[in-house]
């Protein structure tokens, strides 16, 4: 591809033309790789139409709502999670094996919860595109 871009070196260049004047194999991919160049050349990309980027936007909006829709569910379980937490710790009361699993898993998911939100932050601090308008 770089003989048929000109990217090559002079030097380079002439020495690959030497070995496609003595090699039929590599003269025979070249010769198919300049036609897939040129019929790929003869191309013209279509913009696309304004039914396409409605359409889009569209489907963009329900994965918001989606989305929204996820983080309030998420919010709703985790705010459940840290009450029976505080009031798992508060009022404990008589320790049982059910409220020591309780506390666990109320523990670990605000232990995950705390890792994605810390995530997604430095996710978002450190994206190139955030700034991008459409």
């Amino acid at each position: 591809m770089r003989y048929l871009d000109g990217e090559m070196s002079a030097a380079e260049r002439t020495a690959f033309e030497e070995h496609l004047a003595v090699c039929g194999e590599c003269r025979q991919s070249m010769d198919e790789l300049g036609q897939v160049e040129r019929l790929t050349g003869m191309m013209k990309i279509r913009d696309p139409q304004d039914d396409f980027w409605e359409a889009y936007w569209k489907k963009l909006s329900r994965r918001l709502e989606r989305k929204t829709a996820w983080l309030f569910i998420i919010a709703g379980a985790a705010l459940m999670v840290l009450y029976a937490l505080w009031k798992g710790v508060t009022d404990f009361g008589e320790i049982s094996f059910v409220k020591v699993v309780a506390v666990l898993l109320a523990a670990g998911f605000v232990i995950l919860l705390i890792s994605v939100i810390r995530e997604r932050i430095h996710q978002y601090r450190t994206d190139r595109y955030k700034d991008i308008e459409r």
